[in-house]
């Protein structure tokens, strides 16, 4: 007679047997992100455009300002001379370039929205405060890399033209390699804002009326201010601060470049907190 074997393996062995599903790190899903958003970037023709764009307005424009200068050196007067700023024109072309990278910043946020991508990239990550952390990064890397290109090819060729004779400053007089390296930091800033910005509002017109607004009709609107609120308004705008931090003669009217980045560096740190309580609490 055969005797009949139960050969069922118990449930608990299996489940011992069952590999376990690894549950990435945070750095890991960063990381992922970070090559996502990278490969949306550099994917999107209008990022070229708007970099593009960075580029020749800071160099050509600061070039023709400072040539310009130049050919009327022998009409300004000794008091003009003696407060002249040699970045002043070099970095003239900046609020002009800020605008666009503003606009690839909103763009990066508001574009899914638009397109209804959206919702693919926050099932793929859905902790939302790293994904925002992750879009703001690779935007603030790209934005560094050419903000520092551009100001150092300005600065160079800029103060070629001025030469020693008309006020041109070295790389290694004080407070030069700071203001350079301040100007590429304000456009920077600005960009990392900007993606908040988009990030706040998610349509592309509201987000970038809104920042239009902030960088160039709030300036004026502070000027129309009596004084001394003119003045105590204006310092602390975002535009203002980025031209303290950028420029290596002191104006009565701005900041100190110490105080000018803290005022810039809260402004961002704020639109960023505001962007990630929006993304948590709000449906895409």
């Amino acid at each position: 007679m055969t005797i009949a074997t139960n050969t069922t393996t118990p449930p608990t062995a299996i489940a011992a047997r069952a590999p376990t599903a690894e549950i990435p790190s945070l750095r890991t899903v960063f990381a992922a992100a970070c090559r996502s958003e990278w490969t949306k970037l550099r994917t999107v023709r209008s990022t070229i455009w708007a970099l593009a764009f960075t580029v020749i307005s800071i160099v050509g424009l600061g070039a023709l300002l400072t040539a310009l200068e130049v050919s009327r050196w022998n009409h300004r007067s000794p008091t003009e001379i003696a407060g002249f700023d040699p970045l002043l024109y070099a970095f003239a072309a900046i609020p002009v370039a800020q605008l666009s990278l503003g606009v690839l910043g909103v763009l990066v946020m508001t574009s899914e929205y638009a397109k209804g991508g959206i919702r693919l990239t926050f099932a793929a990550t859905p902790q939302r405060p790293l994904l925002l952390a992750a879009k703001a990064t690779t935007f603030a890397a790209v934005a560094a890399v050419v903000s520092i290109v551009s100001c150092f090819t300005a600065f160079f060729i800029c103060e070629a033209i001025l030469g020693p004779s008309h006020g041109g400053v070295s790389i290694t007089d004080p407070h030069v390699l700071r203001a350079v390296l301040g100007g590429a930091l304000h456009l920077v800033l600005i960009g990392v804002i900007a993606v908040a910005l988009g990030a706040v509002m998610r349509h592309t017109a509201g987000a970038i009326a809104v920042l239009f607004g902030v960088l160039l009709v709030l300036p004026g609107l502070a000027l129309l201010l009596p004084s001394p609120w003119d003045d105590n308004v204006t310092k602390f705008l975002p535009s203002s601060a980025g031209v303290a931090i950028s420029a290596i003669v002191s104006f009565p009217n701005l900041l100190s470049p110490t105080n000018a980045l803290i005022v810039l560096l809260a402004d961002t740190a704020a639109m960023c907190a505001l962007a990630t309580f929006v993304l948590v609490r709000r449906d895409a």
